[in-house]
């Protein structure tokens, strides 16, 4: 179980993956960036806030055995 401030917050993942997120504001109004995911290094480009989500799926389903 994964404890928050105030007592615990949600059960613990068997496993899971750790991504870092770069994201700008382009001049046209969307939100654009890079997904990546810290173990492997592997990045991953999005070009709308939407498809953040879609790419982060796409990566833990490929880190799935």
């Amino acid at each position: 179980m994964i404890r928050g401030v105030n007592g615990p917050t949600a059960e613990a993942m068997p496993s899971s993956v750790t991504f870092i997120v770069r994201a700008a504001r382009q001049p046209d109004g969307r939100l654009a960036g890079v997904v990546e995911r810290v173990r492997s290094g592997e990045k991953q480009r999005f070009d709308d806030a939407v498809a953040i989500g879609r790419v982060i799926e796409q990566m833990v389903e490929d880190e799935s055995p």
